[in-house]
């Protein structure tokens, strides 16, 4: 049986059209409208991880994120050869423009709405490797080893350096177990690729693979790497109106503080220069990087 047979005999729907479009399909179907398609290959504990996910922003009221189509026997996903196929909601419209700024600010504003409800998740059990909190150590020890073996990157990996130091500060490992214990979790990967805008103007959520129990500055600080890197002002100005949105508390802006230390846009373009055999990447001066961590202690 096809997977399109499987999908209309274990849904009861009757599919016109599949049309693949990046990672996903486009479903258009009879009755039941146009749908998104994703396969996962994941653990099954993963996949309950993720519709759970789906179920506490459902239950508090967010509407901005997938919304899944149930089988005929009430699963939220079916299963062909040991990968996981998902049916949720297709949002008819386009990705944001980050250098827009009306679209950036509803980026931002979306984001605090989200980690406004990104708490208190309860399901009956959670899979180890979707518990994260007490990885940043892990992944920042990583990031300094792959910067330490190139010598033009000293700077790079003093940063890391500084980073690993404001890890073990108190109001810091403070923070990330009020994260925990608050049961907080992050999308993983908020960044317009992963956001779409509707056709009358709303921002919702898409591609929550990499959703986890972690701390909610991860994605603040991976929005503010990937479209401000190294502009550190314009990255204050930006916290602030998210601020005025979710507050951010005081351990909140310490973790905050030690993410953006990470040279996370140098470790991205490396890595992907690496895979696409690339071998120049723009370093920003020492100067930059002084005038970056002035700005940024400003946080503090």
């Amino acid at each position: 049986m096809s997977l399109t047979s499987d999908l209309e005999q274990q849904y009861g729907i009757h599919i016109l059209k599949k049309v693949k479009v990046r990672d996903v399909y486009q479903i258009s179907t009879r009755n039941h409208g146009v749908l998104c398609l994703k396969s996962y290959n994941v653990t099954e504990a993963e996949m309950h991880f993720i519709t759970q996910v789906f179920a506490h922003l459902s239950q508090n009221d967010f509407r901005f994120a997938p919304k899944v189509l149930y089988t005929s026997s009430h699963a939220y996903w079916i299963t062909r050869e040991g990968i996981h196929y998902m049916l949720t909601n297709w949002v008819k419209g386009e990705h944001p423009r980050f250098h827009r700024s009306d679209h950036f600010k509803k980026g931002i504003r979306l984001l605090a709405k989200f980690h406004s409800v990104a708490e208190g998740f309860n399901a009956p059990s959670i899979p180890v490797e979707r518990i994260r909190y007490n990885q940043l150590k892990e992944q920042i020890t990583l990031d300094r080893n792959f910067l330490a073996d190139n010598p033009k990157l000293k700077l790079m990996t003093t940063l890391c350096n500084e980073a690993l130091n404001d890890i073990d500060n108190a109001t810091v490992v403070k923070a990330i177990a009020d994260e925990e214990s608050h049961l907080a979790f992050a999308h993983g990967d908020y960044n317009y690729p992963n956001l779409m805008l509707d056709r009358v103007g709303s921002m919702h959520m898409i591609d929550f693979d990499n959703t986890s129990l972690h701390v909610r500055m991860e994605d603040l600080s991976h929005i503010l790497h990937r479209n401000m890197a190294w502009h550190g002002h314009d990255m204050l100005r930006t916290i602030e109106y998210y601020n005025s949105k979710r507050p951010i508390s005081k351990g909140e802006l310490h973790v905050l503080h030690t993410l953006l230390l990470v040279p996370y846009p140098v470790l991205r373009t490396l890595k992907q220069n690496m895979r696409n055999k690339r071998y120049h990447i723009s370093i920003p001066t020492a100067l930059k990087i002084k005038q970056y961590r002035n700005e940024l202690k400003q946080l503090l």
